[in-house]
């Protein structure tokens, strides 16, 4: 079942309409709070748009958790990236993959602006993995989200759901590497 829910996920996501290319926000001039921006000495590598679903569980308890993401990251209308479970994003292009690191002072979220309908903004630390596009990512930040939360309410315990999301992700190496 959720081997299932993720790959529709992914090809809901590959299919939808018309995917445009979705230029950095730090390009763009748009204002990226304080809290989110990268430390000094790094350099952007990608700013692509993710598009997918956030996969919810109800819990015991009658609530909604997120369990994991599933999207597929866009330059433009060309696949460059999966993003699932760990969080871990992986190039198509290398196989090379990043995985957000999993200690809570390792990340900063900020509500988006509208908070009852999207997903926080995030700057991940993170742990590269081999060579290629990712393999020296060390901060990922997630921008100007759009859907994602968790639906309101009470849930059947044992249910899922899928919720809709896009995302600007950039990420960011060393300006040495």
């Amino acid at each position: 079942m959720r081997r299932r829910l993720i790959l529709l996920a992914l090809a809901l996501a590959a299919a939808s309409v018309a995917v445009t290319a979705v230029p950095s926000l730090a390009s763009r001039g748009d204002r990226i709070p304080d809290e989110l921006r990268v430390p000094e000495g790094h350099r952007l590598v990608l700013s692509a748009l993710g598009r997918g679903v956030q996969i919810y569980d109800c819990s015991t308890a009658g609530a909604w958790a997120l369990r994991e993401p599933a999207a597929a990251i866009f330059r433009g209308d060309k696949t460059v990236a999966l993003h699932y479970a760990g969080p871990t994003w992986q190039s198509v292009k290398d196989g090379s993959k990043v995985v957000a690191r999993p200690e809570p002072e390792r990340r900063v979220v900020v509500p988006a602006p509208h908070p009852e309908r999207d997903i926080p903004w995030l700057r991940l630390e993170t742990i590269g993995t081999g060579p290629g596009l990712f393999g020296q990512v060390d901060f990922i930040q997630r921008l100007r989200t759009r859907g994602g939360v968790a639906p309101t309410g009470a849930c059947q315990p044992g249910a899922s759901t899928a919720v809709s999301y896009t995302a600007t992700y950039n990420f960011w190496m060393p300006a040495n590497a």
